[in-house]
């Protein structure tokens, strides 16, 4: 993935994910998303009240980091292009693995669409993520902060382990899947001075795996996620588990369950699981 751009002047140029050139005339005041992550990066950017259009999820109070945005400012659900085209808004945002049509119905239009990358693969991805929404929108100030933010969380990271301690050996654990190699999850643990066990065990992306694999690869640490409130919950369904419980993370209490808030942004907000991680591994 690779940011492009052309000169901050207006009109603005940048090209999207599908190497297309998309030109934004001026400081943009009404901005639709249509992903969950890149509500995460609008709001993190520009003004609350230019947001006039959400992914469904931004209401989704268990999972979404602009719950409080969306319910003070209410902005539309975005998912009908009609209804979208009515707030005549000045940019559309959509994720890479949006559906073709509705691009192809904006982009008739001339309204400007921009499909984002939104597999991020590293958190350098991210950071210039946050720099390519200020140029988009002209909140290049803002963006700067937020890339700043952002930046100082990776490096409170990378000085977390003391250099006399070995790597953590750490599993992050979705359910009926793990992470393995080119995912975010991947880049987090090795910037923590980590070692990803999914990827240690040949895992490439998002794959499926067994509880019996996982003794099988005996993590020291086992990080998962789950809604707020519910942890505990979840903690416990994993120690009842057979295989899990055997493992050095379940011996030595070292399954960690955050909030999904703080385990799933692939975002600004991913400095959470960073400082959160961080803490819980070396502590504070």
């Amino acid at each position: 993935m690779r940011v492009r751009v052309a000169s901050p002047d207006y009109p603005r140029k940048a090209w999207d994910a599908d190497g297309l050139p998309v030109i934004v005339s001026q400081p943009v005041r009404s901005i639709v998303s249509q992903y969950w992550s890149i509500d995460e990066f609008v709001y993190s950017v520009v003004p609350p009240q230019y947001v006039t259009g959400v992914s469904e999820s931004a209401y989704q109070e268990r999972i979404s980091n602009v719950y409080a945005h969306v319910t003070r400012y209410k902005p539309v659900v975005a998912t009908d292009p009609e209804r979208v085209l009515r707030l005549n808004p000045d940019l559309i945002l959509v994720s890479s693995t949006a559906r073709a049509d509705f691009t192809a119905l904006v982009r008739s239009t001339g309204v400007p669409i921009f499909r984002m990358h939104t597999m991020f693969t590293t958190l350098e991805q991210v950071a210039d993520s946050i720099r390519l929404i200020g140029y988009l929108t002209g909140q290049d100030q803002a963006a700067e902060a937020e890339y700043q933010r952002f930046q100082d969380a990776v490096r409170r990271a990378r000085q977390r382990r003391p250099a006399s301690s070995k790597p953590p050996r750490i599993l992050g654990f979705g359910g009926r899947y793990s992470y393995g190699d080119e995912t975010l999850f991947h880049d987090i643990v090795k910037t923590l001075g980590g070692i990803n066990v999914g990827a240690e065990g040949g895992l490439k992306g998002y794959d499926n795996v067994s509880t019996e694999q996982i003794l099988r690869w005996n993590p020291e640490w086992i990080v998962a996620g789950a809604d707020p409130g519910k942890g505990r919950q979840l903690l416990a369904k994993l120690m009842a588990d057979p295989a899990i419980s055997l493992t050095q993370a379940a011996q030595n209490g070292r399954i960690v369950v955050f909030d999904h808030h703080v385990f799933l942004p692939m975002s600004p907000f991913t400095r959470l699981i960073l400082d959160e991680l961080g803490d819980r591994l070396y502590g504070n």
